[in-house]
């Protein structure tokens, strides 16, 4: 569910009832965003329509990551910080992020079913809010390489330098400055639970280093045109020119 496209309705409670249409004049590449927040939306009216508010567990998941995430968003981090050195943090050290390990929210629905609830809720984590300088932090507790974190807090130099986002943090500006406050307090009286962020950290690492990922895939990772790894020095050589 694109987050960032629609964040503005989804970050009220989880009740909040989801009408949408796709908008005229987008381009084809924001245009896929918006049908699949559409067509979430209407899945979630249809099953009430089906079902019944009585018998319809609807959840609204933030960016979901773990071993097998054919995304290769999240991932960036277990791949980047294994590697330790000079790592770019973008952001400011408080700007939210949320995120959840794809077996945690699996594991809870299967929860929710046995227990015969029913009721809309934002499967997002952490448990409590959490800035981007303590998920880097507490994501490279995985691993044993040294680090050194350069915090690149200026938004305008971040976008010259095309990093608007490396997920789970997305720049919190315009359309998206709501979009990592999503309400998780329903999820959470209802039993979700969240393993440790270095053990997702390290077992998505894992899985990316167990020859299940294709090797062109793993060097576009590093390499590609657009890869952050490739790009990373030179961006951070050019902050570290400014003073």
């Amino acid at each position: 569910w694109s987050l960032d496209k629609i964040g503005p309705i989804c970050r009220s409670a989880e009740d909040t009832a989801l009408v949408l249409e796709v908008p005229g004049g987008i381009d084809e590449e924001a245009g896929g965003e918006y049908r699949y927040g559409v067509m979430k939306a209407n899945s979630e009216l249809e099953a009430r329509r089906v079902f019944g508010d009585e018998r319809t567990i609807v959840v609204r998941p933030t960016y979901i990551m773990g071993p097998g995430d054919r995304t290769d968003r999240f991932t960036y981090w277990p791949v980047r910080l294994a590697r330790g050195g000079e790592v770019l943090v973008p952001g400011r050290p408080d700007d939210p992020v949320q995120y959840i390990d794809v077996r945690d929210v699996s594991e809870w629905m299967v929860r929710l079913i046995e227990n015969r609830s029913a009721g809309t809720f934002n499967a997002v984590g952490p448990a409590s809010p959490t800035g981007m300088h303590a998920f880097v932090h507490g994501a490279h507790a995985a691993f044993s390489s040294p680090a050194t974190f350069v915090a690149v807090d200026d938004y305008a130099f971040l976008t010259e330098h095309g990093v608007p986002y490396a997920i789970p943090w997305i720049m919190p500006v315009g359309n998206n400055a709501g979009s990592a406050r999503v309400d998780n307090r329903r999820a959470l009286a209802h039993g979700l639970t969240y393993r440790p962020l270095a053990e997702s950290v390290r077992d998505i690492h894992d899985w990316w280093e167990s020859g299940a990922v294709p090797e062109e895939r793993q060097e576009r990772m590093v390499a590609g045109e657009r890869s952050l790894i490739a790009r990373e020095a030179e961006i951070l050589a050019a902050w570290h020119r400014r003073g």
